[in-house]
């Protein structure tokens, strides 16, 4: 009798240890869209009566948080394909200094080609290349454009 209890709680074993591994991934993924949703809560408004730039989002606890910097710190807005896995077309406005920006929207960069031959490359999203000169116009700013491929630099905290 004590050889068939040990093979029946060896039997017990393997899918308990199954249910443990798909908890953790399970865990993972919903941590993961845990920051998606946070991520979506995030609004910013330019106030140019005001001349503010209000950044509100929530606290991973879902806590209102609000942050102002003035509208005269910022002299261009930008856009450009931060590269990674999952490429993203980022729209900033960047301090007079060039020193500092601020991430305003993130778009799913455009997939185009030169010709029908070539293979296709990332560009500038048709409504992040909207929301950019909108705001360069609305607001007195300097366009600086599509830059292309690069990396971010520093970024004033929201």
């Amino acid at each position: 009798m004590n050889i068939n209890q040990r093979r029946c709680t060896s039997e017990l074993k393997p899918p308990t240890k199954y249910l443990f591994v798909s908890v953790v991934f399970g865990g993972f993924g919903l941590i993961s869209l845990w920051g998606k949703v946070i991520a979506h809560r995030r609004e910013v408004t330019l106030d140019a009566a005001a001349g503010q730039v209000t950044i509100s989002r929530v606290s991973a606890f879902f806590r209102p948080k609000q942050r102002s910097y003035p509208l005269e710190m910022f002299g261009s807005v930008q856009s450009y394909i931060l590269q990674g896995k999952f490429p993203i077309n980022r729209v900033e406005l960047v301090t007079k200094t060039g020193g500092e920006a601020l991430m305003l929207a993130l778009f799913e960069p455009a997939n185009v080609a030169s010709s029908f031959f070539s293979l296709p490359r990332e560009g500038e999203n048709k409504l992040a290349e909207r929301l950019r000169q909108e705001i360069a116009g609305q607001l007195g700013l300097l366009d600086r454009g599509f830059l292309g491929n690069r990396m971010f630099g520093a970024q004033l905290k929201d």
